[in-house]
């Protein structure tokens, strides 16, 4: 039976808060996502320096650029100040993103926007990697899913407070109040604690046991959870050796089995993401709907349906660890193309009867199909590839392996919301939805047959899964319920149980065995 994730508040609360905390960049990604929706509109109606409609679609993918370079350059920062640091420091440039593209007002020309839209989208790149690896470092097992699915929920919000901010004030102003948000969350991030598998990495042992200390709950017993993670890191160690360098490093991205391996299949999940058409939606909310002549203005349907992304999205993270990543991939992907098929229906008609007579008819069915995408969408998808990105790598290469995962996925979001309007073009609006909802169908079926369960799995459990030969083969072997890890192995007629516990007064798992024959 599922135990309830919060049955200890002393040892899960201060994960929590940290967690929440440390997702406030995810947020101020979503309000550089979200600002194009009202920002675009608002700039092209109070217009008073030269800019062409080629220029309008740069500026909303523009930030794509910037993050496909943050995502990489934030590699180094991580591995040698910390995740902390790494945190504190990209906070300063999405400051100034914002800030230079709020001044382009009074400067009045186009530079400014490529300037300070290509520095938010940097910081956004710096985010990805470095708030999920922290919070999957400092969460325990049993709840590392549900932290770290607070990094959608926070990304959701940024982008709804953005659609509600811009509804009422100009694109600069917006700018402006955005820019002044990450100075707070920078403040606050002097007081998180450092990620002690980062601590003990450095050699920082007694540093690293009183952050566990605080993450874990003063009352907590922390010496076994600090002994596994000092035992992997020496085998990491010795199995590294010395050569430790960057080319080193790449040479296994491209040839070490347990390296390949998380990473092709956490790509492929980043790509599926986007192909959902998910962010070319948020970026292009309000012109969908006028393109779509809803009876309702863009505006506030833009509102509504950002307010549905994120009561799920936060939903969601509530049944991560009790469903499982696949099983919560596979039915959000195969729910997403409905709506996504809905759409392009509306548009087939839309072209088939004209304007008016589709929107007489179906004029409600671009803001329920759209209502509905983002439910099932946040019901999984929109979690799981991240979720997954902080769990699957191995420790030497986390650092490394989350820049280039984050980088490929800016890249994919990037071609899609660059590309859009051109699809819409050359496709036709029902043959753009038509093959995002294909897409989407394609992703549950490359997950229930390539993507081994994560849920409750040690880090170090994972890295020992990658390692196999055998992939699909040890996704089979290991089925995870829950609390309850069962791996059978069949060994001249013995089958051997491992079976996992928690002790009461610690969230460590504590591994209990037991041989029966056949």
């Amino acid at each position: 039976m599922n135990k309830p994730w919060i049955k200890n508040p002393s040892k899960v609360l201060p994960q929590l808060m940290v967690a929440v905390w440390a997702t406030w960049g995810y947020f101020s990604m979503g309000t550089v996502r979200g600002w194009s929706s009202p920002g675009i509109p608002s700039l092209n109606r109070t217009l008073d320096f030269e800019m062409s409609s080629s220029d309008f679609q740069w500026i909303s993918s523009f930030p794509m650029l910037g993050a496909m370079l943050g995502s990489l350059f934030i590699n180094k920062p991580m591995q040698y100040y910390g995740r902390k640091n790494a945190l504190i420091g990209h906070y300063l440039i999405f400051i100034g993103g914002f800030l230079i593209t709020g001044f382009t007002y009074f400067g009045k020309h186009k530079s400014m926007l490529y300037v300070g839209r290509f520095l938010m989208g940097f910081a956004a790149g710096c985010t990805t990697p470095a708030a999920q690896i922290y919070v999957s470092e400092c969460a325990s097992p049993r709840i590392r899913g549900r932290m770290g699915s607070l990094t959608a929920s926070s990304l959701a919000l940024g982008v709804w407070l953005t659609y509600i901010i811009g509804s009422f004030v100009d694109w600069h102003v917006l700018s402006w109040i955005l820019g002044c948000l990450p100075i707070l969350f920078m403040g606050g991030s002097f007081l998180l604690p450092e990620s002690p598998v980062w601590l003990i990495s450095k050699g920082r042992h007694q540093e690293a046991q009183r952050s566990l200390q605080m993450l874990r709950g003063k009352g907590t017993n922390i010496e076994a959870e600090i002994e596994r993670i000092k035992e992997h890191q020496e085998r990491v160690a010795i199995k590294s050796g010395q050569d430790d360098t960057v080319m080193q490093q790449f040479r296994d991205v491209l040839t070490s089995g347990p390296v390949v391996k998380p990473l092709a299949i956490s790509l492929s999940i980043m790509l599926f993401q986007q192909t959902t058409g998910i962010n070319a939606i948020v970026f292009y909310t309000v012109s969908i709907f006028q393109t779509a002549g809803s009876s309702m203005d863009g505006t506030y349907a833009t509102i509504i349906v950002g307010a549905v992304q994120l009561i799920f999205t936060v939903a969601s993270g509530f049944l991560v660890d009790r469903c499982g990543r696949r099983m919560l991939y596979i039915v959000s992907a195969i729910t997403t193309s409905i709506p996504l098929t809905a759409m392009g229906t509306f548009f087939y008609f839309q072209h088939q009867w004209g304007d008016q007579e589709a929107t007489d008819y179906f004029g409600w069915l671009p803001l329920v199909s759209l209502m509905v995408f983002f439910i099932t969408y946040s019901g999984g998808i929109s979690n799981v590839p991240f979720i997954i990105m902080g769990e699957m790598f191995p420790l030497r290469y986390r650092s490394l392996l989350g820049g280039i995962s984050s980088s490929f996925h800016l890249f994919c979001t990037f071609v899609v919301v660059r590309f859009f309007p051109d699809m819409l073009r050359e496709m036709g609006k029902d043959g753009t939805f038509y093959f995002f909802a294909g897409c989407t169908l394609l992703s549950a079926i490359f997950v229930y047959f390539l993507f081994p369960e994560t849920k409750g799995k040690t880090l170090e459990e994972m890295e020992q899964l990658f390692s196999s030969n055998n992939l699909s083969e040890s996704r089979k072997r290991i089925n995870c319920l829950d609390d309850v890890i069962a791996m059978e192995i069949s060994l001249n007629g013995t089958v051997v149980l491992l079976g996992r516990s928690e002790t009461d007064d610690c969230d460590t798992d504590e591994l209990q065995l037991s041989v029966n024959k056949l």
